[in-house]
């Protein structure tokens, strides 16, 4: 704006800053994140964030993200309620491993809080959310949070991103039946009786991917993984290997399948003579159809005939 003569030109007004209670934690975020996120905004590291709000902190967090969770007792997360002005239910909600300490360590005259640093294994570990929705969801401070994810939540279908563990989150744009699965498996998640049946299809397709059981699906996962390398062209997989970064996604389509017709599939009666009820047959070629192969007889010790015959009367 011109100022007139004689007057000071109006200074240039800073773009606003988050205020703490911008800081919201995300849905299912770790609670690692939501701190090191509500650290950053008042630029400082999350131990002297807890420090200055009197929660006494034991262990020490991972050097890697998602390396490490931090558990609070009731007076710490009370304590960054009201600092957040976040209701201490939201909190409780929003992040799966707030956790209450079941022992908080004890200190002589000390009426504040206590925090303890847990490392997790890599199973345990969260993922990084969709970096475009993290991004709306933080009003454009940052779009890395780590949370954790469910199998059918691991896919954003609106971005094409794949949460591929707490290092990366993958670019799906080339493979759109990705999220013609994830729409398939929200169906599945409706189901009651599902769970036991997905187990055993991620179980069963990992063996075939690692394996390379089936030429037909090895050639389809292998030119997915080709894809994906090339609409993620800067990622540098953590583990150094892009065949292990990309395998839940490659496999993702079959295992959706799979599961689908595992819980869908009624009990089969026992054996005949020592030789599989036709209905075995029946379910291994309505299987090889359903995964768009030419045939499936596996093998004595493949999983997919241990599941047989766990599902026989």
């Amino acid at each position: 704006m011109t100022a007139h003569p004689g007057q000071a030109a109006s200074p240039t007004l800073p773009a606003p800053v988050p205020t703490t209670q911008d800081i919201r934690p995300l849905p299912a975020e770790s609670t690692a994140s939501w701190l090191a996120r509500l650290a950053q905004a008042h630029h400082l590291p999350t131990p002297y964030l807890l420090d200055g709000l009197n929660i006494t902190t034991t262990g020490r967090p991972g050097q890697s993200p998602g390396g490490s969770e931090i558990h609070l007792d009731h007076t710490a997360q009370h304590h960054l309620a009201a600092f957040t002005r976040v209701p201490h239910h939201h909190l409780t909600h929003a992040l799966p491993r707030l956790n209450t300490l079941p022992q908080p360590p004890t200190r002589p005259g000390h009426a504040g809080g206590h925090a303890a640093w847990r490392r997790l294994d890599t199973h345990e570990a969260p993922a990084r959310a969709c970096p475009a929705c993290t991004l709306r969801r933080t009003h454009g401070t940052t779009g890395q949070a780590l949370a954790y994810l469910p199998d059918h939540a691991r896919l954003c279908p609106h971005h094409h991103h794949w949460a591929a563990g707490p290092h990366h989150s993958l670019s799906t744009a080339p493979l759109p039946e990705l999220t013609r699965a994830h729409a398939s498996h929200q169906r599945l998640q409706r189901r009651t009786d599902t769970a036991d049946a997905w187990t055993w299809a991620t179980t069963i397709t990992t063996r075939w991917h690692d394996h390379s059981t089936h030429t037909t699906l090895t050639a389809r996962w292998q030119q997915r993984q080709r894809l994906l390398q090339h609409a993620n062209p800067g990622i540098q997989p953590a583990t150094g290997s892009w065949t292990l970064l990309a395998r839940d996604a490659v496999t993702y389509p079959e295992t959706v399948t799979l599961a689908r017709t595992l819980a869908t599939t009624r009990p089969f009666p026992a054996p005949r003579h020592g030789h599989p009820h036709p209905a075995v047959l029946a379910f291994l070629d309505h299987t090889a159809r359903a995964l768009d192969l030419p045939r499936l007889t596996p093998l004595s010790g493949d999983l997919l005939t241990t599941w047989t015959r766990h599902h026989t009367h």
